[in-house]
C-alpha cells in the first residue's frame, strides 16, 4: 500500500468570460497549490475491480465518483484491467471550492500512470484529466498557474511563499448551481491588466483578489459574506472566496499573524478553520 498526499487549491483571481455552446463556461484563473491535503492510499488488488471509499463516508460511490471516474478513463484509454482500491482519509470539505474530488483524481491519475508503467505523456494525461473534471489538469500541473479555458489550458507561474487561513461555513454548495446562477457576461479583454504583474509578495497577490462567482454563492450561502468581514479585522492582507465556494481565504504575510487570527473566537464560531502554505510541486 502506498499513501499519498493530495492538496487543496485556493483562486486567488476568477474572472468568467463567456458561456460556451456547450453549457461550460470560459475562464481565467490565479490558482495556488496550498499544504491543506487529503491522503490516499492505493494497493492493487485481485481482479479487475475498482474500489474507491472515503473514511468519512461521503464521497459518491461509482460513476459519480470522481477518482473512479479518473481510473476507469485511464483504464480504457492504456487498455489496463487490473484491481485498484483506493481509500481517502478525508481534511479538505466537500463543495468548499478548494478542488479535493480533483486533487484526489488528479492525484490518482498520477500514481496509476507511474506504477502501470504507461509511459503517456503530460499532454495525454492532462487530456485525460480534463474529461474528468475542469481542475483536473490544475493539480496534474502540481504547481502555482493561470487556468484558462475550461481549466484545461495551463499557464505556470511563480508565488511567493504565502500563509493562508482558510474558513469553510460548514455548508457545501454546488459548482452547478453556482454557474447557473452567474447572469453576467465578460469579454476575455476585461482585468487582464491584473494577469501581467510581478506577483512577488504576498502583499501585490493580496491587490488582485477577485472572484466573478462570489456573488452569486453569497445569495446562496450569507455566511460567506460575515466570514469575510471577520477575517478583514485581523492582520490578512486580503480575503476572498475561493472557487465557487463556499471556503473564504485570508492572506497573511507570515505564519505568525495566520496562527494568531486561526485561533481567535470569533474566527472559530463561524466555521472550520485550517491554517495553510503555499506548496509547489504537488
Amino acid at each position: 500500500m502506498k499513501t499519498l498526499l493530495s492538496p487543496a487549491k485556493v483562486n486567488l483571481y476568477l474572472k468568467v468570460l463567456s458561456r460556451r455552446p456547450d453549457g461550460y463556461h470560459n475562464i481565467r484563473s490565479i490558482v495556488d497549490l496550498i499544504s491543506l491535503c487529503d491522503r490516499i492510499n492505493i494497493e492493487d488488488i485481485a481482479g479487475d475491480e475498482i474500489i474507491v471509499d472515503d473514511d468519512k463516508g461521503i464521497l459518491p460511490r461509482g460513476e459519480g465518483n470522481t477518482v473512479y471516474r479518473a481510473i476507469r478513463m485511464l483504464s480504457e484509454a492504456a487498455s489496463v484491467r487490473r484491481g485498484i482500491h483506493v481509500s481517502i482519509e478525508k481534511h479538505i470539505p466537500i463543495g468548499s471550492g478548494l478542488g479535493g474530488p480533483s486533487s484526489n483524481a488528479a492525484t490518482v491519475l498520477k500514481e496509476l500512470c507511474t506504477r502501470w508503467e504507461l509511459g503517456l505523456s503530460g499532454e495525454e494525461l492532462s487530456r485525460i484529466g480534463s474529461r474528468v473534471g475542469a481542475d483536473v489538469p490544475l493539480f496534474l500541473h502540481g504547481n502555482p498557474c493561470i487556468m484558462e479555458g475550461t481549466g484545461d489550458v495551463i499557464t505556470p507561474i511563480e508565488l511567493p511563499l504565502m500563509w493562508y487561513v482558510v474558513v469553510y461555513p460548514n455548508v457545501s454548495i454546488s459548482t452547478k448551481a453556482v454557474y447557473e446562477g452567474l447572469k453576467i457576461v465578460l469579454t476575455k479583454e476585461q482585468n487582464d491588466i491584473k494577469l501581467r504583474g510581478n506577483f512577488s509578495n504576498p502583499d501585490v497577490i493580496a491587490g488582485i483578489l477577485e472572484n466573478d462567482l462570489e456573488r452569486v454563492a453569497i445569495s446562496m450561502c450569507p455566511q460567506i459574506e460575515g466570514i469575510k468581514d471577520t477575517l478583514k479585522k485581523t492582520k490578512a492582507l486580503g480575503s476572498l472566496m475561493s472557487g465557487s465556494g463556499s471556503s473564504v481565504f485570508a492572506i497573511f504575510g507570515n505564519e505568525e499573524d495566520a496562527k494568531q487570527a486561526s485561533s481567535l473566537p470569533a474566527i472559530n464560531k463561524i466555521g472550520t478553520v485550517f491554517i495553510a502554505h503555499s506548496v509547489q510541486g504537488g
